[in-house]
């Protein structure tokens, strides 16, 4: 069963135990978790946190089975460096439906990792996932993120004010969405020549 796909600057591989210490210096990070509504985090928080997803990846492997969620590391194809983390959390009560979720270590940003990796997200759930919707998330105020978000092929959904509160202030959460039909045909097919 495949674990790893190669774009020709990244790699993505299901998430192992051995990852969890270069994501947990990650997002120790003030600037990595400037944006999101939790974090710095302790060790702890980001073990406890990413365990129960790499317990899933091995029993799936086990059972030849692909996980209820996917949850990669993003490395550097020539050298392994760790550069992030991204993942298909599978909503709750819409089968199909998954929350797109990325984190880029602050030593790789703006380099287009962050659109490489939400491609590779697209790609992966409609592709491979068997997805019908995707879901995102940002702050109003996360430029960077909104651009890689809209560059994928993402619509702005909706709006939520104030929702929430974090670093001493309130932020807006933009709400996104990506219907499996708004993919052309053509462009899951380059895709696929692209991540192999």
């Amino acid at each position: 069963m495949q674990t790893t796909w190669t774009s020709p600057t990244l790699t993505f591989s299901y998430i192992t135990f051995r990852d969890i210490a270069s994501m947990s210096e990650m997002f120790a990070k003030e600037t990595v978790c400037n944006w999101l509504f939790f974090g710095p985090n302790t060790p702890e928080v980001t073990h406890t946190y990413f365990l129960p997803f790499v317990n899933e990846n091995a029993r799936a492997l086990v059972k030849k089975e692909l996980p209820r969620h996917f949850v990669f590391t993003i490395r550097e194809r020539k050298t392994g460096v760790f550069i992030g983390q991204c993942a298909l959390i599978a909503e709750d009560l819409s089968f199909g439906a998954y929350r797109v979720g990325y984190k880029i270590d602050d030593l790789f940003w703006k380099r287009g990792i962050g659109s490489e990796t939400a491609t590779f997200l697209v790609w992966f759930a409609f592709r491979i996932a068997g997805a019908y919707r995707l879901n995102a998330d940002t702050a109003a105020g996360n430029l960077g993120s909104v651009k890689v978000l809209k560059k994928a092929g993402f619509v702005v959904e909706g709006r939520q004010r104030k929702y929430w509160h974090a670093r001493g202030g309130y932020h807006d959460r933009l709400l996104f969405g990506l219907l499996a039909e708004e993919v052309e045909d053509g462009m899951l097919a380059t895709l696929d020549e692209l991540f192999s």
